[in-house]
This record gives C-alpha cells, sequence and structure tokens, in this order.
C-alpha cells in the first residue's frame, strides 16, 4: 500500500540541504580569510608535554585521521531537530576555533615521512594538503565531541560513532598532525559547543511556542 505523503519530510531535507550548503560557503572563505590575516605562525613550547615525546607516529592512523571529512555527512540522516542542534554546534565550535588560530597562530614540527608503505604515503599526502597549523584547540577534536553528544539511532549506531570519533581523536595525536593537549581543548570547545546550542535553540523554541499559543 503506498504511504501518504509527506511535506514535512521535503521540508526537513531542504532544511539540511540549505543549511549544508551555507556552512560550505562561509566557513571555507572564512577559513582561508582567517589565514590571510596571520603573518607567522610560531612553535608553542606551551603546548608541547613531556608525554610528546613517548607517543609513536603511527602511519596507518592518518586513514583513520582523515575519515573525519566524511563524519559530518551522516548528520544528514538524523532528524530534523537534532540536524539543527548539530548543525549550530559545530558553527560555534567553528567560530571559537577560528578566534583561537587567530589570536594564537601556533604551529607544531612534523617528522619526515619517507614514504615507503601505502600507509606512509597516505600520510605524506595529509602532511602536503593539511598544512601543521590551526592546531589549538583542535577542530578535529572539537567536531568529533559534537558527533559524540549528538550520537543518536538505535543501538550500535550510537557506539560506533563514539568509537569512531574516540579513534580520530587518538588519529590526530599518532598522525602527530596534534599535540596531546589540543585534543582536551578541542573537546571541551565541541562539548561546550552543543551545551550551548541546545540551550539557544530551545530559546527559540520556547519563544515560537509561545507565539503560537498567543495567535490561537
Amino acid at each position: 500500500m503506498e504511504q501518504p505523503h509527506n511535506p514535512n519530510d521535503v521540508n526537513a531535507v531542504g532544511e539540511k540541504a540549505l543549511v549544508s550548503a551555507i556552512l560550505l560557503v562561509v566557513t571555507i572563505p572564512v577559513f582561508y580569510g582567517a589565514e590571510g590575516m596571520i603573518r607567522q605562525h610560531v612553535a608553542a613550547p606551551w603546548l608541547v608535554t613531556r608525554w610528546e615525546a613517548r607517543v609513536p607516529l603511527v602511519p596507518a592512523a592518518a586513514w583513520v585521521y582523515m575519515s573525519w571529512y566524511l563524519a559530518p555527512w551522516f548528520v544528514l540522516a538524523a532528524p530534523a531537530r537534532q540536524f539543527r542542534r548539530v548543525a549550530t554546534s559545530v558553527a560555534l565550535a567553528f567560530v571559537f576555533c577560528m578566534i583561537c588560530y587567530v589570536l594564537v597562530p601556533v604551529s607544531i614540527e612534523r617528522p619526515i615521512v619517507l614514504g615507503q608503505t601505502l600507509s606512509e604515503r597516505a600520510l605524506r599526502f595529509l602532511y602536503r594538503h593539511d598544512p601543521p597549523w590551526n592546531i589549538f584547540p583542535s577542530f578535529h577534536a572539537a567536531l568529533c565531541a559534537v558527533l559524540w553528544r549528538s550520537a543518536a539511532g538505535g543501538l550500535p549506531v550510537p557506539w560506533l560513532m563514539r568509537i569512531w570519533m574516540a579513534a580520530i581523536c587518538a588519529a590526530c595525536v599518532l598522525t602527530k598532525q596534534h599535540n596531546i593537549l589540543d585534543i582536551p581543548a578541542g573537546i571541551a570547545v565541541g562539548s561546550s559547543a552543543v551545551t550551548a546550542a541546545g540551550a539557544v535553540l530551545r530559546r527559540f523554541e520556547g519563544t515560537d511556542s509561545t507565539a503560537e499559543t498567543a495567535a490561537r
């Protein structure tokens, strides 16, 4: 039997497409515009802990690290209300991280990778296209925190998402793309963004409910 057409589904798809397009159109120019404001990235000894030397370089972690670029697209499958929360959280985290990158333009020293194995070649590709700055706080870790806290759906989806996000955070350090301290800083930013986004959306939803009640 054919299911009745639900206009809300169409509206939700349109909203997700529009919001995703706006985020891409806005964040990419802002990212490169902020880069243009920074004349020099400097090493930050205060970010380097005594544990950095104990962390091995694991070229295979490059594959996990690069899977981060696919993660946000899974949010498109979320219900509309959850999608709004995630999109708002990502925007807030992005703005805060960009402010930090401009005010604290630090860089990290990365090792030389020979490229003898497939994973080493993947890591060299990563190093070539992802420069060693914009590291504190880690936006990778911030987005992981957003998706960790926003993971929903039937089992085992939330746990798989959380394991994936934790693996990406570990990969940030194992690829030497980030110092250890970058990760908890990014997690704090992402988690705070989720809390702030939830509060903002609840306020808007409450305002809309009040307006609808008054109009009846």
